[in-house]
């Protein structure tokens, strides 16, 4: 396995955004941080990610995505435990997480690092699409 920082020839492999405007979004993202995005390859192939967009002494774990057919297999404790490095040397403090409400079995994960919940925010995805916010202080 390969672990990189983002590049742009990765950008068609993207492994869970299905919808082209879902992906154009993701894309646009990767590229407006890519100090912040880091890709785990094999064989080639993109099997996950991370990304993270500072603010000041807070940041945001904007999405951390692993291909099903890897997930349990290390692959996201990877990621994000680079995530966390990184942040840690920009003098970031405080870490956030959104985790929508149907992927709530990804909490476990997040409490592993030392995330705790710290609250909710109503419609934060869409009308009807609630988020659990996660905090981690560094």
């Amino acid at each position: 396995m390969i672990w990189l920082r983002f590049r742009s020839w990765l950008l068609w492999q993207i492994p869970h955004a299905v919808k082209e405007k879902y992906r154009k979004h993701i894309i646009g993202v990767l590229k407006k941080n890519s100090d912040l995005s880091f890709v785990a390859v094999k064989d080639g192939k993109v099997i996950g990610y991370v990304q993270a967009e500072v603010f000041g002494s807070r940041a945001v774990i904007e999405d951390i995505v692993v291909d099903r057919a890897y997930q349990g297999k290390g692959v996201g404790k990877h990621l994000l435990k680079r995530e966390l490095q990184i942040l840690k040397r920009k003098n970031v403090r405080l870490v956030f997480a959104e985790v929508h409400y149907k992927c709530a079995s990804a909490i476990p994960f997040y409490y592993k690092f030392g995330f705790r919940i710290s609250g909710f925010q109503q419609d934060y995805f869409g009308v009807g699409h609630d988020a659990i916010i996660l905090k981690l202080e560094l």
